[in-house]
């Protein structure tokens, strides 16, 4: 008997009622699993969050504690400033060995550290922490370290009270110049609905400040009215006598100090007596040598009276800007086979990225050590700093003298019409 057709096979509306039921069940598995992955990876994404704040307050209390006021340092141990949306914190501390960059900064556990919130790409802020060794062994690149603590911030607002009293008020601006504050606060949040606060005493006091680096080698300390008035300390010098002046006029040593160094190499000059030969060149982050007429002196010149009148026009119109890097000065300088070079200036020096320290560049240029390489340095900023110990090791390895000019008591002369 054969088989009806009716019994050979499925129906359209079966096979369509069939995939529609499997669809609905994938639909519903599928569902399921979506909503199961998101939320493990907004609960991964969650404790990874809050692990990163627990971090962040971790940093933040390990830096407050090991806060250190270093008198002779010219920042102050803490500066905050709460202006803007985010609290911007800078602060002098010695940090645990284990601290963030150990890899990177483990020989320099006194750093200068701060905390910042910075714009990201797509219109967020990050918060950051960057760190900078207060103590070096050249005058280099500076040794920066940079941590994003929070790849994403809404909150961090830091404030800190001057008085040990409850009742004493917190404040949102604290400058180098008020102290040390006896306790901070803050709160961070990478959700401005869900802040964590904290607050830490600080226990550093001025009795545990550092003293300034004992003297390397030669060193004279004068006032800026007597260098003014004096010179350089060119000796006695003869006819083969080739000096070459060396003078920083980057946008710090605007008014009363250029003037006080270019009085100072006019003096000098004139010192000489017509014994030997000079040149001078100035710098900030380029070279700028000597010029007769605008046009650039190829050689040194004798040190007679109308030569000296040749570039004095020139020496007055130098004008202070930009950054200090002497490098150009100092590679063309040696071109000229000094007998003896001065190297003037008020900050740390900055070269350009690849390029070796300035000490380096004088070890190579004066191998010989031909050349003797007299260092001086204008103001406070220098003062007990790694850029200033490093003038001194270049005095003390070239056969020099290392000289600190004390600012506060140069004549600043009247600011003149055209002066940038």
């Amino acid at each position: 008997m054969r088989p009806s057709p009716r019994s050979a096979g499925f129906t359209l509306l079966e096979v369509m009622t069939t995939v529609a039921i499997v669809s609905l069940v994938l639909i519903m598995l599928y569902s399921c699993w979506s909503a199961v992955l998101n939320a493990s990876e907004s609960s991964q994404r969650a404790a990874q969050n809050s692990h990163r704040e627990r971090m962040t307050l971790q940093a933040l209390d390990e830096v407050f504690a090991g806060v250190a006021w270093y008198e002779h340092h010219a920042n102050g141990p803490v500066h905050l400033d709460s202006t803007g949306a985010f609290s911007q914190l800078s602060l002098t501390s010695r940090v645990p060995p284990d601290f963030w960059g150990a890899r990177h900064l483990g020989a320099y556990p006194l750093r200068r550290i701060e905390f910042l919130a910075e714009p990201t790409a797509d219109g967020a802020h990050q918060l950051v922490m960057i760190q900078q060794p207060l103590l070096s062994v050249t005058n280099g690149s500076p040794n920066i370290h940079r941590t994003v603590l929070l790849p994403r911030v809404e909150t961090f607002v830091l404030e800190v009270r001057g008085g040990a009293r409850p009742t004493a008020p917190w404040q949102s601006l604290w400058t180098g110049t008020n102290g040390l504050p006896v306790e901070a606060r803050v709160s961070l949040g990478i959700s401005a609905d869900f802040p964590r606060h904290k607050s830490w005493p600080l226990m550093a006091h001025l009795a545990q400040h550092a003293k300034p680096p004992p003297g390397i080698g030669n060193v004279t300390n004068i006032s800026g009215s007597t260098f003014a008035d004096a010179g350089f300390n060119t000796g006695e010098q003869d006819g083969g006598a080739r000096l070459v002046f060396i003078i920083d006029k980057s946008g710090s040593m605007w008014g009363g100090q250029l003037d006080m160094a270019k009085n100072a190499l006019l003096k000098s000059l004139h010192a000489m007596n017509g014994e030997g030969q000079f040149y001078v060149y100035f710098f900030n982050q380029r070279d700028d040598a000597m010029r007769i007429n605008d046009v650039r002196a190829p050689i040194m010149l004798e040190s007679n009276t109308a030569n000296i009148a040749k570039v004095s026009e020139w020496i007055d119109s130098r004008r202070a800007r930009g950054g200090t890097d002497p490098s150009d000065s100092l590679k063309s300088a040696f071109t000229h086979k000094p007998t003896e070079l001065f190297l003037l200036t008020d900050g740390e020096f900055r070269v350009r990225n690849n390029e070796p320290s300035i000490r380096e560049l004088i070890q190579s240029l004066n191998a010989d050590k031909s050349t003797k390489i007299n260092t001086l340095a204008i103001g406070d900023s220098l003062r007990g700093t790694p850029a200033e110990a490093s003038l001194m090791i270049i005095a003390q390895e070239n056969g020099g003298t290392y000289t600190f000019i004390n600012p506060t008591t140069v004549r600043s002369p009247p600011k003149a019409a055209g002066n940038p």
